[in-house]
């Protein structure tokens, strides 16, 4: 009697053509059991890819750590500041810059932009900046023998209608009072190397300019930046590198992770994931009521058969086995095909750009996918419990009934 549970379960879902409703609710309840898991699969596997691929993009267009002052004023002692964090564990490299607003114009059009002065060998070790270089090249920055050069993003480049060697002129909004009124400073600029970081708002508004051309555009005399980046060894661990940082340097200096300078966005996709997740978890919980009608029909369908074995000596509990394993046989299949079906439609988001996006909104062009195994596991459990716990109750209404009252009314 130990095994035999499991295969009267399996008979029952195989209806004769005098119940051929049960096979069919069978279909339904398996079928409402691949969609809810597949759904949350793919669901839950899109929201995970969005925000890997937003945080890659966020990481590699900006330093992992930013040292700044509290009160805002320069940090004079760089390069004493540079060498203490560079002795801290984790850090790879550390580089200054200076950052400010100024008007990029052509013959043709104007636009506002934040202007980073950066030493270009020490940037692109503290940054990925380099490797986002698609015309041109870095180098050119700290080439100021003749006309300075800039790097300027791609969106930038499209709207200005510029190329690798145009000229452009920065103004800034910082200029100086003469006997004529207000003057802006202006300066002219040749484009040196043309980058596209995969985010829209950092092509579109973000230029660097070598650190001592921009000090000389500013008129600044003193030796302090702005701040530092800092890279570390690992991005996810930054914030914890970010604090012996801050602990070593003391006030006034604050020391920030790049997920604290995000912790809005990112605790928003985070309680967003969680929601869906819960959400689209329902979808499981209805399809199990499918699985609590196909057990009390079963259960109705096959009162002579439960009476038969009950007088053969089955115990309440064999019964009730057979009737949750029914349940947990549709969970269990369904899951399964749910599992490759999620699999299926995930690889294939991943592998071929069926679903175009803005980049200016979303900053990607594709849906992003990320494939994790955990991801399967979880919802794979979540919805074998939830058609365990909605194969309890029928079944065990079913133990309850009364062979001699069953055999009766037969």
């Amino acid at each position: 009697m130990a095994k035999i549970d499991g295969f009267i379960a399996f008979r029952y879902l195989k209806s004769k053509k005098s119940s051929k409703v049960l096979s069919f609710i069978s279909f339904i309840s398996i079928v409402g059991i691949v969609l809810g898991v597949a759904t949350l699969i793919v669901v839950t596997s899109v929201l995970t890819g969005f925000s890997e691929n937003l945080k890659e993009k966020i990481v590699g267009a900006n330093s992992h750590i930013v040292i700044n002052k509290l009160d805002g004023t320069p940090i004079e002692n760089w390069k004493e500041i540079a060498k203490k964090v560079e002795k801290v564990d984790g850090v790879v490299a550390v580089a200054p810059f200076i950052m400010s607003q100024v008007l990029v114009s052509t013959k043709d059009a104007v636009n506002g932009v934040a202007v980073k002065g950066i030493i270009p060998e020490l940037e692109v070790k503290a940054t990925n900046l380099g490797k986002f270089i698609k015309q041109g090249d870095l180098k050119f920055l700290s080439d100021n023998s003749t006309k300075p050069y800039i790097a300027i993003g791609k969106e930038l480049a499209n709207t200005l209608g510029v190329v690798v060697g145009d000229d452009v002129v920065l103004i800034s909004p910082f200029g100086k009072k003469g006997p004529f009124g207000f003057t802006p400073i202006m300066k002219h600029f040749k484009v040196g190397a043309i980058f596209d970081t995969g985010m829209y708002e950092y092509n579109n508004s973000l230029i660097f300019v070598d650190l001592n051309v921009l000090k000389n555009f500013f008129k600044i005399k003193r030796e302090g930046v702005s701040g530092l980046s800092v890279k570390t060894i690992d991005f996810n661990k930054s914030g914890e590198i970010a604090a012996n940082i801050q602990a070593k340097l003391g006030f006034p200096y604050w020391a920030r992770d790049w997920l604290s300078m995000n912790r809005n966005l990112f605790s928003a996709l985070k309680l967003e994931k969680a929601a869906m997740f819960v959400i689209l978890t329902l979808i499981v919980v209805v399809a199990s009521f499918n699985i609590i009608s196909l057990i009390t029909m079963t259960v109705k369908d096959k009162r002579k058969d439960i009476a038969i074995l009950r007088s053969f000596g089955a115990n309440q509990k064999l019964i009730r086995k057979i009737f949750v394993k029914q349940g947990l046989f549709i969970g269990i299949v369904g899951t399964i095909i749910g599992d490759i079906l999620g699999y299926l439609i995930c690889f294939i988001l991943e592998k071929y750009k069926i679903i175009s996006l803005p980049e200016d909104i979303y900053y990607m062009d594709r849906i992003p996918v990320k494939i994790m195994p955990e991801v399967f596991i979880i919802v794979s459990i979540c919805a074998v419990i939830i058609t365990y716990f909605s194969s309890i109750y029928p079944a065990k209404q079913a133990a309850k009934l009364d062979p001699v009252e069953l055999l009766r009314n037969e």
